[in-house]
């Protein structure tokens, strides 16, 4: 039989007659199998396939619960944040306030009124801060919130009123810093008056202003220092009209000779040794010399 002709094969398909090359078949197949011996290239076989799809199978059920579990998520923190802020179970039922000496019961009731009735929830505690500031008087709001009940507790630190300046017919309550806290009243009862500052403005909560920058520093430390000594209550004047001769009306029975600002602070810390010690006579008058640094001398 001819070569050529034992290598064709006769293959059904329905009705047409087709041959295939066995000898180029065969070598195919031995190709495959030594890549397959080799590690080079190799079929896939059903194990691999089936371990293949339940992979596949299970990414995308892990997709799926992801997304259920994002969609749950979302819904949820949108259930919980209209219970939080739309519904009337956390409105502000009350507003107390602590640690208030000089401002009254009513002023923080003008300002914080309006928060009755308030979410909770959406009423910042900056919001507050920002009512409360707007008094001259407030220095620090701390601001407590409980939600069950829904309250809010501000706890306030003021300014301590320290002197008075008179300028241009009006009497500035300031404090140590010389921010001013009122510009409309007389002169409170243990409060020095400031003499010889020209103040060139001002608003009522803050800081007075004067082209006189270094006279109003050593007013401000002046002030200061008598306050933390504890004598601010009697003393009743501080004369700055000649910044070389500062003098302080003690008690109106003593005047007090400064000097200089040179060692200001020792010189006040002086005076208050010296008035408190037995050196001087309880109802002494006269004149108290303290320029010269270090000492203290009384002439009647």
């Amino acid at each position: 039989m001819d070569e050529r002709k034992s290598n064709i094969r006769l293959v059904k398909t329905g009705g047409r007659k087709v041959t295939r090359n066995t000898t180029e078949y065969d070598k195919a197949n031995r190709s495959v199998k030594e890549k397959n011996s080799t590690g080079k290239k190799r079929t896939m076989s059903s194990l691999e396939h089936k371990v293949r799809y339940q992979k596949r199978q299970k990414q995308r059920r892990l997709k799926r619960q992801r997304i259920r579990a994002l969609i749950i998520l979302i819904v949820t923190v949108l259930f919980v944040a209209i219970l939080l802020f739309m519904t009337p179970l956390f409105n502000i039922r009350s507003v107390t306030v602590d640690g208030n000496r000089l401002v009254s019961a009513e002023q923080f009731q003008e300002k914080l009124k309006p928060l009755i009735g308030e979410n909770i929830f959406r009423t910042g505690s900056a919001k507050i801060r920002k009512a409360l500031k707007t008094i001259s008087y407030i220095n620090t709001v701390e601001v407590q919130k409980k939600m069950f009940p829904p309250t809010v507790k501000v706890i306030v630190t003021e300014y301590t009123p320290a002197a008075v300046i008179r300028t241009n017919d009006k009497n500035l309550l300031v404090n140590s810093q010389l921010r001013v806290l009122e510009d409309d009243g007389g002169v409170p009862s243990g409060i020095p008056v400031i003499t010889g500052i020209s103040v060139k403005s001002y608003e009522v909560g803050g800081i007075a202003e004067t082209e006189e920058n270094d006279k109003i520093n050593i007013v401000a430390a002046i002030v200061s220092t008598i306050e933390v000594t504890g004598i601010l209550d009697r003393i009743v004047e501080i004369d700055v009209n000649n910044m070389t001769d500062i003098k302080l009306n003690y008690d109106n029975r003593l005047t007090v000779q400064c000097g200089s600002q040179l060692d200001i602070e020792r010189k006040i810390r002086l005076l208050r040794e010296t008035v408190m010690s037995n050196s001087l006579a309880e109802n002494a008058r006269g004149n108290l010399n303290l320029a010269e640094t270090g000492k203290a001398i009384y002439t009647p």
